[in-house]
């Protein structure tokens, strides 16, 4: 035992004097230049009519270098990542779903491009291999034979600005697959589409303040694609495409989306649990026969059956309502022997005093056909005045000769 103690505190000795810090990844270096720009790249390459390549023969030695402008964390980029540098830009195709992780927008890259094949898909041009008749992606275990990334990333690369769309064969091939910023764009569909239908990858018309047009591709893959297209002008930030004849752009994530309005959906703010609604704020006041609740699989709501000289309210929880937008309400109601307005009645306050009787109560006005036990369902904007956080709603029945019944009362509003 005596020798035991003897090593644990030598060894707690060595460890007191060892400056024990966390292992740091080295920054990642490439050893050598780019020797050809990215357009001097893409010359050596025509687009045909159909999908056509060039292959890039062994010992070439072609380096070119860029910087990484698209990122598939959210989702829209799928197996392939763009880089450009001062003259033009590229897709490079590669067979891995989660590049961001080590190519990150910003990342300085160089590429060897030495076995690789120039080609195009549908008129973009692209970085790859080639088989089967069309451009491949290289394989995630052979890209440390084709690219090096060098440094931290540097950050976004400045777009270039568009106010116009030309038509896709006057754009010069340098400038797809670059960032570029529209400016004064507005979508066609904005507020009413969602960013990708859920079934397949979706286009949107853009319309530039001049009238000229572009579409904007989103993948149902994207994080964000059940999200509603803004509405207004503003500026989109993407990467520029192509699809034969048709100027496309693609996103990295809503956060290329600037100066637009969200959006607002209308959505339930307040709704009622029937099973619980007297521990969930609701109350009543006055005399003869309280409210009741009645959930069962034909009826689920409030009912009431007056007696004479019945004076009894139900009075909803505050209801707070100062940031909805366009707020509607709606229930249904009926009465098996027929409704009476003069007894059955329902208001409303935006600043409820907590007495029934010393708060000033707006009345709607109610109908139903005489004599009839049909629901009828009532729906009405609230008018201004009402957005407060200190809404209630009442319910109120006199010396009623019919029970009355109350379901499905609800608000809606917008909201972003």
């Amino acid at each position: 035992m005596k020798n035991i103690a003897i090593i644990v505190i030598a060894l707690a000795a060595i460890l007191t004097g060892c400056n024990l810090e966390p292992d740091v990844a080295p920054m990642p270096t490439f050893v050598g230049e780019a020797n050809t720009t990215i357009a001097e790249l893409l010359a050596m390459h025509t687009i045909g009519s159909e999908d056509s390549y060039d292959s890039i023969p062994m010992g070439s030695n072609i380096i070119i270098c860029g910087y990484v402008t698209t990122s598939d964390e959210w989702g829209n980029n799928y197996k392939y990542l763009n880089i450009e540098d001062e003259t033009g830009g590229i897709q490079i195709k590669i067979d891995n779903k989660a590049l961001y992780n080590k190519y990150k927008i910003g990342q300085k890259l160089y590429v060897k491009c030495d076995g690789l094949v120039l080609g195009d898909y549908r008129k973009l041009p692209q970085l790859g291999l080639w088989a089967n008749g069309s451009m491949q992606a290289i394989p995630s275990f052979k890209t440390y034979l084709y690219l090096f990334p060098d440094g931290a990333p540097m950050g976004d690369f400045n777009p270039i600005e568009m106010t116009t769309i030309p038509s896709a064969n006057d754009i010069p091939a340098t400038n797809y697959n670059r960032r570029v910023r529209l400016i004064g764009a507005t979508f066609v569909e904005g507020g009413i589409a969602t960013f990708s239908d859920p079934g397949a990858a979706t286009s949107h018309d853009i319309k530039m303040s001049d009238g000229t047009t572009i579409t904007m591709r989103t993948s149902n893959y994207a994080t964000f694609a059940s999200e509603t297209l803004p509405v207004g002008t503003g500026e989109i930030t993407g990467i520029l495409t192509r699809y034969n004849n048709y100027v496309q752009i693609v996103i990295n994530s809503p956060a290329d989306l600037v100066g637009f309005t969200i959006p607002m959906e209308r959505q339930t703010v307040f709704s009622v649990n029937y099973a619980n609604a007297f521990n969930e704020g609701w109350s009543q006041a006055g005399t003869g026969n309280d409210w009741q609740t009645m959930v069962n699989s034909s009826f689920s709501g409030f009912y009431i059956t007056p007696v004479a000289n019945q004076d009894k309210y139900l009075i909803s929880p505050a209801i707070i309502l100062d940031n909805i937008n366009g707020p509607e309400l709606s229930f249904t109601h009926r009465a098996p022997q027929g409704f009476d307005p003069n007894t059955m009645m329902c208001f409303y306050t935006p600043n409820y005093t907590g007495d029934v009787n010393t708060t000033l109560w707006i009345p709607f006005n109610l109908s139903a056909a005489s004599g009839q036990t049909a629901s009828n369902n009532f729906s009405i904007e609230l008018p201004e005045g009402t957005q407060s956080t200190n809404f209630r709603l009442m319910f109120h029945t006199t010396s009623a000769t019919s029970a009355w019944y109350l379901s499905d009362i609800k608000i809606t509003g917008l909201v972003q």
